[in-house]
This record gives structure tokens, sequence and C-alpha cells, in this order.
């Protein structure tokens, strides 16, 4: 049997093959050893403070990320992001610039992209639900693959294509994969986080959403475990973007990738054989989400909405 004919049957292939990769997602790994010390992080877009919004909600961190997830994957998918009733709320409401339908040449990738995309406007729909009036309004983003567009930015600083130089996320699946990896590199580490927080009127939703984000990130980085071992390319690209992240994380410490990475140490485990958690705090996804340690940028070019950075 073909375990990747249906979603659900991909759902139950990858189930098995994501806890493998999802092991790099969730632990604490040592980042920068492969080379990180000639990646440099991009500039910022911009130099105002994040925008922190009265009515602040725990969970409306994580609706920022289902929001730029289910842009990003709708708009790949099948050319459509989500509908206007599932973007307002408050704080500054804002468009989506410079996404596309991808050109997906092998037609699981893009079985995947549109499974993602319904797992993530079902994300917003709960998390909005469980919010109430004091969600988050969708924030402006930037999804384009022009050269000053926040994928080139992100690649750019991750060496994967010269200064100024464009990455589009929607030319092939290649870099699909490796914009998704952007994507999905802070979701099941914020998740984390909340679940250490404990906030028990929120816990059944964010320990079911920390699941599913473990099975996107898993899934994204065994498709992209799989084109490495026969592209070197996209081996480097997956080392220079981790190490990227670290770097923005401003503690060169973050999830280090397991292909290509010789003589380093996944520490996946610690001595006693429990998986070590890695867990990134607000102001952590932030700084990755505006590619920026010093202000806005990036995906979010206005910033977040309806979070407090303390």
């Amino acid at each position: 049997m073909n375990l990747t004919d249906t979603p659900h049957d991909r759902r139950r292939f990858l189930h098995l093959a994501g806890v493998f990769s999802a092991g790099a997602l969730l632990a604490g790994c040592g980042g920068g050893e492969e080379g990180g010390d000639d990646i440099a992080a991009p500039s910022p877009a911009a130099t105002s403070a994040p925008i922190v919004v009265t009515g602040s909600h725990v969970l409306n961190l994580a609706l920022n990320l289902a929001y730029l997830g289910a842009q990003f994957y709708g708009h790949a998918a099948s050319g459509a992001g989500l509908p206007g009733d599932l973007t307002g709320g408050i704080g500054m409401a804002g468009a989506v610039s410079g996404a596309r339908a991808a050109s997906f040449q092998d037609p699981m990738i893009a079985g995947y992209a549109a499974e993602l995309a319904v797992d993530k406007q079902a994300h917003v729909v709960a998390l909005r639900r469980q919010i109430g009036t004091a969600a988050a309004a969708q924030p402006a983003m930037d999804l384009s693959g022009t050269g000053g567009g926040a994928f080139a930015v992100a690649a750019q600083g991750a060496g994967i294509v010269a200064a100024g130089a464009a990455f589009d996320p929607y030319a092939s699946d290649g870099n699909f994969l490796l914009g998704a990896l952007l994507v999905e590199n802070a979701v099941a580490a914020a998740y984390r986080t909340l679940t250490v927080k404990g906030d028990e009127e929120s816990a059944a939703i964010v320990a079911e959403h920390l699941a599913d984000s473990i099975y996107h990130g898993g899934l994204i980085r065994t498709l992209l475990d799989d084109r490495a071992a026969s592209d070197a390319s996209i081996d480097r690209a997956v080392v220079g973007t981790t190490t990227l992240l670290a770097k923005l994380d401003g503690t060169d410490m973050g999830d280090q990738t397991l292909a290509g990475a010789v003589g380093v140490s996944s520490n996946l485990f610690d001595a006693d054989g429990r998986p070590i958690p890695f867990t990134r705090d607000t102001a952590q996804v932030l700084k990755g989400l505006y590619l920026s340690t010093s202000g806005v940028g990036g995906f979010l070019p206005r910033g977040a909405n309806g979070i407090a950075v303390v």
C-alpha cells in the first residue's frame, strides 16, 4: 500500500517519519557550530519598538503565527489565503503582500501544502474562538520573494543567496520547503513555552496545537532531509537557516540541523535519556519573525498584534 496516496495516509506515515525529525524541532540543541561565524543576521527592516496592544492575551502570539502559516500555505497551495472574517480583531490590521500560488513539480509536495493550509486555518479558527474579544487582528505580512522581501532577507542572512538577491519560496519544491522551515521554525517552540506558563483555560488548545505543530515541523524537516541526501545545497541551506535563526534568538542556541552536522551532537536527549524541551520566549519568537534583533520588519513589517513583550 502506498502510504502517501491520501492526506489521511500521509498523516499516518508521517506520524512515524516525523517523530524522528520533530525531535530536532523540540530539542534544546547547540546551534552555530556548523560554520555559524560566517552567517550574519540580516539588517532590520525598521527600527521602531515592537507593537504592544492593550488587551493582550497569552494565545495571541500563537494566533499571529497561525495567521502567518495559514496565509503562506493557503496562497502557495491555491493562490488564496484566509477569508476576511478570520482576520479582524484588536491592533493594526494588515494585508498580505507578495504571496502567490507555488509552482510545484511534485504532486505530493502540493498535497502537503494543501493539508498544511487546512490545518493552519483550523488553528486560526480555534484560537480566535478561545481568545474571544481580545483576539488580535492579522498584522501586515510580507510573503514576497523579491530581493527586498522577507524570504530573501532571511535567505541572504543564511548564505543561501547573495546579498541583494531574490529568494522565491513559490518557485520550486525545494524553495517552498525552505520557506516553510522559516515559517514553522518558532511554532512548536512557542507552544512549548505556553505549556510552561501553565494557562489552565488554554491548556487543552495549547496541547492540541503543540501536537499539530510537531507534526508540521517534522513533516517539513523530513522532506528537507530527504532532499538533502541527494542535494548538498539543501543541506547547506538548512544549516545556514537554522544557524541564522539561532543568532536572531540572541543565544546562538537553537534548532541544530541533523543533516551534515559532522562531529556535532544533536542533543535530543539528556544524560538520562529524556527529551530536552526546546522553547522560545515571546521576544525570541518575534526576533525570528522580524528577522531583526532591534526592531520590527521581516515577515511582519509593522509588528505583531495583541502581544505584550516584557
